[in-house]
């Protein structure tokens, strides 16, 4: 009967603790960073800005103007629409409405597209501010260019816009990074190793505490992500949910300690789980050289490595709780644990 009640906690909380998932391909690390070198004609209408290094271009438009964003060539169909009372509208019918999805694009372009036709407007926005993926402002791969040196750029490009009737010409300029140092993500391994190898010694008590430490620095970390970026470029909701059920799980743990080794173990895995979960994704912070967060890039590299390698420690501990309590006993009195 505790098994099967056990069992019945984990699946439930598996299920709630699964975050529904942001189909938006949110800013992630890279290695390039762009800037926007010229406005011409300059306008005191728009404002321009870069969001999550080079993945993300925003326009935010000043009451009572009008602005027009236009496609890719050869058509230049429009695109995005800025209205003068706020409203911003994206033409269904463009090409680029469905290719801006994805960083690096996609060919899954429905029939609907048509570069020629009338355009077709949906409202994205209320407030005359909008971010989009626009594939002239980034390196289309996730493979570096041959031949790019760090400090060295791309050609430039041209973004076009149609400011209150005026042809406007955003260019923006494409450059390499040098990779981070390597230093701060060993140590955060190290760190993860060294309190999950700790805990593993100590006993399932000790492994509890650690998962704890190892949310609250993951839930810190994924807030700080989550509210730099603007709700337009789909920040994902398990960069603070994962670290959320991670700590409530561990919470779980200490408040059933020794009630039932089936549930708290479970729990433990569970902890484990989510923040491995949260923390493989992460890997590429290492040595990425921009990272999309307020938070100091070197202490978002510790945690993210930190949390990655201690939390495989904290399932191998309850794994092991797991294989002790299953295992036959000689003393009837013995308290797994």
């Amino acid at each position: 009967m505790i098994r099967a009640v056990g069992a019945l906690v984990i699946g439930l909380l598996a299920v709630v603790a699964a975050p529904s998932a942001v189909h938006a391909d949110a800013a992630g690390p890279t290695d390039y960073v762009t800037e926007i070198v010229d406005v011409s004609p300059a306008s005191d209408a728009i404002e321009l800005a870069v969001i999550g290094g080079d993945a993300f271009i925003e326009l935010s438009v000043a009451p009572g103007h009008e602005v027009v964003v236009l496609g890719y060539l050869p058509d230049q169909e429009p695109y995005l629409r800025f209205g003068a009372d706020g409203a911003v509208e994206r033409n269904i019918r463009s090409y680029a409405t469905y290719y801006n999805e994805n960083r690096y694009g996609t060919d899954d372009i429905p029939d609907v597209v048509d570069t020629t036709a009338e355009p077709e407007w949906e409202r994205v926005a209320d407030d005359g501010t909008y971010a989009w993926h626009d594939h002239r402002a980034h390196w289309m791969s996730d493979e570096p260019l041959v031949g790019l040196d760090p400090g060295e750029s791309l050609p430039l490009d041209e973004i076009v816009l149609v400011v209150d009737g005026v042809e406007t010409i955003v260019t923006v300029e494409i450059t390499l990074q040098e990779s981070a140092s390597p230093v701060p993500a060993l140590v955060g391994a190290l760190l993860g190793a060294v309190i999950g190898l700790a805990g593993l010694t100590l006993g399932r008590a000790s492994s509890t505490l650690v998962a704890m430490v190892l949310a609250i620095a993951a839930l810190a970390a994924g807030v700080a992500q989550y509210t730099s970026l603007p709700a337009s470029t789909g920040p994902e909701t398990g960069w603070w949910l994962y670290p959320v059920v991670a700590l409530g799980c561990s919470i779980a743990v200490i408040a059933i300690y020794r009630r039932s080794i089936w549930i708290e173990s479970g729990l433990l895995a569970l902890a484990g789980v989510q923040l491995l979960i949260w923390a493989w994704p992460r890997r590429g912070h290492a040595t990425a050289a921009y990272l999309p967060t307020d938070l100091p890039a070197d202490v978002d590299r510790v945690v993210s490595m930190m949390v990655l390698v201690g939390s495989v420690f904290v399932i191998v501990a309850a794994g092991r709780a797991i294989v002790d309590a299953a295992s036959p006993s000689d003393d009837p009195e013995r308290v797994p644990g």
